[in-house]
C-alpha cells in the first residue's frame, strides 16, 4: 500500500489532485490513521480550495497524533486564509514548540504577521527561519516584504537579489521585485522582473497583476494613485478609517469654508474608485495590454465603459432638452459607476458575494427610479434619492470590507 502514498505524492506535485484523492482513499480505506496519507489528503483538500474538508481532516488528525506538527501547520494556512490571525499564530507557534527545525514554519508565522501589519515581528520571524536554512527562499522574500515596508528599501532590494542568486528561476522571487520596483516607482524595472515570472510560470496571477499595474504606470495620474494605494496598504485597519475619517471631516469643512476644495476633495475620492478600472478600458486598446487584464477586469472595465458613455450622453441629452427623465438617467448611471468599479475588489468569495447582491439591488433601485423620472417628470424622485442613499453607504461597506481583509 505504500505504493499508492508514492504515487499520490507524484500526482500532488503535477498537480493531477483528482487522482490523487483516489489513490490516497483507496489507502486509507484499509490504513484510516496513516498519517503521512492524511497529510496529503489534508494538502489536496487545500490546494482544490476545500479548507473546511482540509480543516476537518487536520483536526481529527491531531486528535490521535498531537504531536504530528504538520497539521498544525495546514491549520495555521487555513486560518490565515480566513484572516483568522490569532487562531493562525496559535496554530503555527504549536507547531514550532514541536519542531522549532523547519524553515517553512516560521516562513507562515512571518506572514501571519505580515498580514497584521506587524513588520517588526514579521521581519524577527523571517530571519529565525533564515537562521534554520539561510536559503529558504520564502523567507527571503518574506524578510524582504518586511524590510520595504519598515522603510529599508535598499536591504530588502538587497535581500530580493540575494534569493535570485540561490534560485534565478523562482518566479515568486522575480514577481515580489516587480511589486517592489513598482512601489518604488521604477515602473520599468518591474515591468522586467513580472516578464520574467511569467515566462517561468505563466499562470503566476499576482505577477500578471503586477505587469497590468506596470503598463498604466507609465501614466503620471495612475502613478499617484499608485502612491496612494501602497501608502493605505501598508497601514493597519484602524489608522485607515482614521485616514477615511479625516478626509470625511476635511471634505465637511471645505464645503463650508471653500467649495473648491470641496470639489477638489470629492474628485480625488472618487477617483480611488473609478481609476483602476478606466485605465483598464485603456488598456484595452494596447495591442498587449488587454490580453493581460484577467476576465473579471475586462468585465469591469467594459461595465464602467458603459456607464460612463450612457452618463456623458444623457448630460448633453438633458442639456438640449431639460427632461428631467434624462437629468435623473444621468445621476443614476453616473453614481452607480462607483459600486460597479468595486464589485470584485474583495477577495473571498463571501464578501465579494455581499458586494455583488448589494450593487445588484442599489442598480434595481436605479432603474426604478430612472422609469419613475420619465413618468413622472420627477427627477430627484422617492426611489433616486434611497439610490443616492445606499451608494453612501456602500463606500462605507466596502471600505470595512477591504480593511478587514487587508
Amino acid at each position: 500500500m505504500a505504493v499508492l502514498i508514492q504515487r499520490a505524492q507524484i500526482l500532488v506535485q503535477q498537480g493531477r489532485f483528482e487522482d490523487a484523492f483516489t489513490a490516497l482513499r483507496q489507502h486509507l480505506s484499509t490504513n484510516a490513521h496513516d498519517t503521512d496519507a492524511l497529510f496529503l489528503l489534508a494538502v489536496c483538500y487545500l490546494e482544490t480550495g476545500n479548507d473546511t474538508e482540509a480543516a476537518q481532516v487536520a483536526s481529527n488528525t491531531l486528535s490521535f497524533a498531537p504531536y504530528d506538527e504538520r497539521f498544525l501547520y495546514l491549520l495555521a494556512r487555513i486560518a490565515l486564509t480566513k484572516n483568522q490571525y490569532n487562531e493562525a499564530i496559535r496554530a503555527i507557534s504549536g507547531a514550532v514548540a514541536i519542531n522549532p527545525h523547519h524553515a517553512d514554519y516560521f516562513a507562515i508565522w512571518s506572514q501571519i504577521l505580515l498580514s497584521k501589519k506587524d513588520y517588526e515581528a514579521a521581519l524577527q520571524k523571517a530571519e529565525e527561519g533564515l537562521a534554520v536554512n539561510p536559503e529558504n527562499e520564502a523567507c527571503l522574500n518574506l524578510r524582504s516584504h518586511a524590510l520595504f515596508s519598515l522603510g529599508k528599501k535598499e536591504e530588502a532590494f538587497s535581500n530580493l537579489h540575494e534569493a535570485l542568486e540561490h534560485n534565478p528561476e523562482n518566479a515568486y522571487t522575480h514577481a515580489n521585485l516587480g511589486w517592489k520596483w513598482l512601489e518604488a516607482g521604477n515602473h520599468r524595472k518591474a515591468l522586467e522582473h513580472f516578464r520574467e515570472s511569467l515566462k517561468i510560470d505563466p499562470n503566476n496571477d499576482w505577477a500578471r497583476n503586477g505587469m497590468v499595474q506596470a503598463m498604466k504606470a507609465r501614466y503620471w495620474l495612475y502613478r499617484q494613485f499608485l502612491n496612494y494605494a501602497f501608502f493605505m496598504g501598508r497601514q493597519k485597519a484602524r489608522t485607515q478609517w482614521m485616514i477615511i475619517a479625516a478626509l470625511f471631516i476635511l471634505t465637511q469643512i471645505a464645503s463650508r469654508v471653500f467649495f473648491p476644495v470641496y470639489v477638489l476633495l470629492a474628485l480625488l475620492a472618487i477617483s480611488t474608485w473609478l481609476i483602476t478600472p478606466v485605465s483598464n478600458l485603456f488598456l484595452r486598446l494596447n495591442p498587449y495590454g488587454r490580453y493581460a487584464l484577467s476576465p473579471e477586469q475586462t468585465q469591469v472595465s467594459t461595465i464602467v465603459g458603459i456607464l460612463l458613455a450612457i452618463a456623458l450622453l444623457s448630460a448633453g441629452a438633458f442639456w438640449i432638452t431639460n427632461l428631467p427623465g434624462l437629468l435623473a438617467l444621468c445621476l443614476c448611471t453616473g453614481v452607480m459607476l462607483l459600486p460597479a468599479a468595486g464589485i470584485y475588489m474583495p477577495q473571498r468569495l463571501k464578501n465579494r458575494r455581499i458586494v455583488k447582491w448589494y450593487t445588484l439591488g442599489l442598480a434595481a433601485v436605479a432603474m426604478a427610479g430612472i422609469a419613475y423620472a420619465f413618468v413622472t417628470k420627477e427627477a430627484f424622485n422617492i426611489f433616486v434619492t434611497v439610490m443616492l442613499i445606499g451608494v453612501f453607504g456602500y463606500q462605507f461597506l466596502a471600505n470595512y470590507i477591504l480593511t478587514k481583509e487587508g
